[in-house]
């Protein structure tokens, strides 16, 4: 679990770095600053959902019954869908009262995934008005 917190940090300290390093300059009007901070924190997305698939362990019912000391209830969670095999809302239950993943997650997710599409569209916005308002040489 540490391992995949260390693994979410890297890029974006490495974001952070990038950023503070342009501090001075206008870092939200060049495009490659915006694309990598929009890669660290898709990295970071990525991350916090594997966290979030793996929450169950390889074997859900084990999981419920050894660690959350609950019961495992099979037909509820193929009529609700949490049985894990959802990619976004994440959705894994031992029953109707223990979800096995964590509550923050599918937030977390949905942010992240908000803001790497957001920057990722300013940078696009930013490379096509340099484009567009490109001044070309004047020939004499």
């Amino acid at each position: 679990m540490f391992l995949l917190v260390f693994a979410a940090l890297g890029p974006a300290i490495l974001a952070g770095l990038m950023l503070r390093r342009s501090v001075r300059s206008r870092w939200y009007e060049q495009p490659i600053e915006l694309i990598g901070a929009a890669l660290a924190v898709g990295v970071c997305a990525v991350v916090v959902w594997g966290i979030g698939v793996f929450a169950g362990g390889l074997d859900g019912r084990e999981t419920c019954q050894l660690t959350h000391h609950t019961t495992y209830d099979q037909a509820w969670r193929e009529r609700s869908g949490a049985d894990g095999t959802s990619v976004f809302p994440l959705a894994n239950a031992c029953n109707e009262h223990v979800s096995l993943v964590p509550a923050w997650v599918n937030p977390t997710i949905a942010v992240l995934a908000a803001f790497t599409v957001s920057a990722l569209a300013l940078a696009l916005f930013r490379i096509a008005l340099a484009i567009f308002h490109r001044k070309e040489p004047v020939s004499s």
